[in-house]
Parts: C-alpha cells; sequence; structure tokens
C-alpha cells in the first residue's frame, strides 16, 4: 500500500537552485551568475552561496536583501532556500507564478499571496 504524499517538504538543492533560476529569468529576463546576483542584492558572495547550497543565512540584512534582488518576500525565500517547509499548495502555486508573471508585468494577487512582490 503506497504513503500519502506529505503535505509540507523541504526543497531539493535542485529544486532551490531551479526556482533561484527562473526568479532571476522571471526579475532581469536572463539568469545570473552567483556574482551578479551578490551583486544585485548587494550581500557577500558567501551569502548567494548559503542559499544556492541551502545553508541557512543568518544575518538579517542578507535575509532582507536577498529576496527583495529575487522579487519575493523573506518568508518565501526560507522556503525555496529549503530551510523551513513548503506545502504542496505553495509549490504548486509557486510552479504556477513562475510561468504566469512574467518580467515588468503585474504581480497576480494569488502569486502575492504566497511570497511575489511588484517588480
Amino acid at each position: 500500500m503506497s504513503q500519502p504524499a506529505p503535505r509540507t517538504f523541504c526543497l531539493t538543492e535542485h529544486q532551490t537552485n531551479d526556482t533561484i533560476f527562473r526568479l532571476e529569468e522571471r526579475k532581469y529576463g536572463h539568469r545570473l551568475t552567483s556574482e551578479q546576483l551578490a551583486q544585485k542584492a548587494n550581500v557577500s558572495l558567501d551569502f548567494v552561496n548559503c542559499l544556492e547550497n541551502q545553508r541557512k543565512v543568518t544575518d538579517p540584512r542578507a535575509l532582507d536583501r536577498l529576496p527583495h534582488a529575487l522579487g519575493i518576500t523573506p518568508d518565501l525565500l526560507v522556503k525555496i532556500g529549503g530551510w523551513i517547509p513548503i506545502s504542496q499548495s505553495e509549490w504548486a502555486m509557486l510552479q504556477d507564478c513562475l510561468t504566469s508573471s512574467p518580467a515588468g508585468k503585474p504581480v497576480p494577487p494569488q502569486c502575492e499571496r504566497i511570497g511575489f512582490k511588484g517588480t
């Protein structure tokens, strides 16, 4: 007998990095290098590397600047970083928002509810 899918889960490192790339494409129209993201966020490369490798970022300024550079809230960043669980419904909505909320366009209300910010 199969087990039901968990209601919440933590993202894998692959899912984290893929989501970061897609957020960069949404906000800037292309993927950024780690160095470029660090520069856009005005944080050290170490903080970007921590995010990409799912190691917790403890500097409060970086926790504010990184999500701002990606166009999301700090609450969504910690879920994308794999530091706290994300619900199945939030993950599905995040995937939908990444395709339905292109760069330079207004953020739909359902995307704002999960943590997307306007451009």
